[in-house]
């Protein structure tokens, strides 16, 4: 069958494909400058995913001493061991941070999050059967907060790169799914205890846990949905274009309007004029229809194609006219009518059309001298840094230079510190209070509550208020802080029950706008970094002062612990309050 001979004859419109766009394959983290988050479509099925990894990998750490306070008293050990297992399962998915940066340059978000389901579900399956404090460290808190640590932080890192306008909404709503653990969580472990024991409850949790590998599965990288505004600008650029001998011939020879009427040219005399074929006004055959213009690669036949001209007699009667005149007039009729008639088009037709072939091969030529420019400048480039200067650019070190950033980050891993031990410790604190079980249900539950509304609502109260992000998250960490203070200073259940009211609201103003801090001062090819280094110094500081928590619990009592976090809460307001101070007034004497 004989193919259409305009098939592939114009340079046509490149095709839309989800590949499009700036790709950076040695820095997966790189999205180029002018980057357009979603903010919409897939975005939230990668918001909702989020929320439910986090839900389906929490329990064990949120409920940890629910499930193995028992079990922890019959192995024999003591409360230093025990807070130090809790301690040292965040300090170790908070010192994973140190790979963030060059782990997301060299594995997309979705390949991070599929390798910390495995290793949650790996280290909480062998936490069933651990009955030594080295085991425990080993499972509970290397493996399994290890696979925390970079599961969280690959959800973050797409919520913050499908995001950027809806940002908050997109939080509140992903932590106000994960929030909904603790609700029904306590209620949800008692049962369970009470029908399979502690390593039957274990497994359970452990099973719920790959949902999180599901999960990882929706982090499609973020270029196959970026704004269709931006791919159309991209696709719809057309390159410099590029014409063979044949097409350059036939361009020279005809006019490119459309309706513009058809001639034949004097290619060797460019006094005369040429002679019209066609009526003015007859439109011109589209030249992607012309079988002059066919491409090599759409002809099936060797056939040959002539343009349509309204009569091969006008062209007899020119010659006729011509024939009259002398010999010498005659001889320059000949020269004069040679380049225009069909023998001077069978003998160009022997020419083919190899646009496309050249275009392809001009890009080749193109893509490979790029790609050997950059590796030769890559080569260059790291012959001339030294093994400390590439140590600080591998892990981002260069960020610890702003006393911003490292202000951010010290007050974010002491507030960090308490929130972590108050939560774990919680049944603990109630439990030495002298409340039954089901009175630490209800009071923990009741926080969880409050904490999942709050969330919800918070995005769409703070929406119009123009305040700063950090400013929302120090008005929930005062108020927590707040709260625990009068915890610890009273022993009745109806005012602990309304200072767990207090403090679920409040915490969950300061979960919304927790992760909303780095990413609102850090540009986005820096976050992974940032982030990063902001785990790493977090874990750091868990793992030292960890261990100070259960000594100030063994010499004194959980009030005085309390009291100790909330002095954590208040120095870092303090010293975020303080630094925002000074900037004003600095800007004011520079203005």
């Amino acid at each position: 069958m004989e193919k259409r001979v305009y098939e592939d004859t114009t340079q046509p419109l490149p095709k839309r494909s989800r590949g499009r766009g700036y790709y950076n394959r040695n820095d997966k983290s790189d999205l180029g400058a002018d980057f357009v988050a979603p903010d919409g479509g897939w975005a939230w099925l990668v918001c909702v995913a989020a929320g439910v990894s986090n839900l389906s990998l929490y329990p064990c750490l949120q409920q940890f001493g629910f499930m193995f306070r028992e079990r922890l008293t019959l192995l024999g050990l003591s409360s230093s061991q025990v807070t130090a297992i809790i301690n040292t399962n965040p300090a170790v998915s908070a010192c994973t941070g140190l790979l963030n940066g060059p782990m997301f340059r060299r594995f997309t978000f979705r390949q991070v999050a599929m390798a910390g389901a495995l290793l949650c579900f790996t280290g909480i399956t062998l936490t069933a059967y651990c009955e030594s404090f080295a085991a425990y460290i080993f499972a509970y808190a290397m493996l399994y907060g290890f696979g925390m640590g970079i599961s969280v932080s690959a959800s973050s890192l797409a919520i913050n790169t499908y995001f950027q306008q809806k940002r908050r909404r997109a939080a509140g709503f992903s932590w106000t799914i994960t929030g909904l653990g603790p609700i029904f969580l306590p209620y949800l472990v008692t049962y369970l205890l009470g029908v399979y024991d502690v390593q039957g409850t274990v497994l359970l949790f452990a099973a719920i846990s790959l949902h999180a590998f599901v999960c990882a599965l929706i982090y499609q990288p973020v270029r196959y949905h970026c704004a269709n505004g931006e791919l159309l600008e991209l696709e719809l650029e057309q390159p410099t274009e590029l014409l063979c001998a044949q097409c350059a011939l036939q361009r020279k020879r005809e006019p490119g309007g459309i309706f513009s009427s058809q001639y034949l040219y004097q290619d060797n005399d460019a006094e005369r004029p040429g002679y019209e074929i066609i009526e003015p006004g007859t439109p011109m055959m589209a030249r992607a229809n012309d079988g002059w213009y066919g491409s090599r690669l759409s002809l099936s036949s060797g056939r040959l194609r002539f343009r349509t001209i309204s009569s091969s007699k006008d062209l007899e009667h020119t010659q006729r006219l011509h024939s009259a005149i002398g010999e010498q007039s005659q001889l320059a009729s000949e020269d004069f009518l040679r380049p225009n008639n069909f023998r001077r088009e069978r003998e160009d037709a022997k020419l083919c059309c190899s646009c496309a072939e050249q275009r392809a091969l001009q890009s080749q030529q193109q893509q490979s001298e790029l790609t050997k420019q950059e590796e030769d400048e890559a080569i260059r480039a790291a012959a001339e840094l030294s093994f400390l200067t590439k140590l600080v650019t591998f892990f981002d070190l260069d960020l610890l230079r702003d006393f911003t950033f490292v202000n951010l980050v010290a007050g974010l891993t002491v507030i960090n510190f308490g929130e972590l031990n108050f939560s774990i410790l919680t049944p603990f604190i109630l439990n030495d209070f002298g409340f039954s079980t089901s009175q630490i249900t209800v009071a923990m539950s009741l926080m969880a509550g409050m904490d999942i509304i709050m969330r919800f609502m918070v995005p769409f109260l703070t929406e119009k208020m123009p305040w700063d992000n950090r400013i929302f998250f120090l008005i929930g960490v005062v108020g927590i802080a707040l709260g625990r203070t009068v915890v610890a200073s009273t022993r009745s259940y109806s005012v602990i029950l309304c200072c767990f009211v207090w403090i679920g609201l409040c915490k969950g103003v300061r979960t919304i706008f927790w992760p909303l801090i780095i990413p609102g001062y850090v540009p986005l090819n820096r976050l992974p970094g940032a982030s990063g280094l902001q785990l790493l110094i977090s874990g750091l500081f868990t793992l030292c002062c960890g261990p100070f928590v259960g000594l100030v619990r063994d010499r004194y009592n959980y009030s005085v612990t309390l009291h100790c976090l909330d002095f954590l809460s208040f120095a870092a307001a303090a010293s975020w309050t303080l630094e925002a101070l000074l900037r004003r007034h600095k800007r004011k004497i520079i203005s």
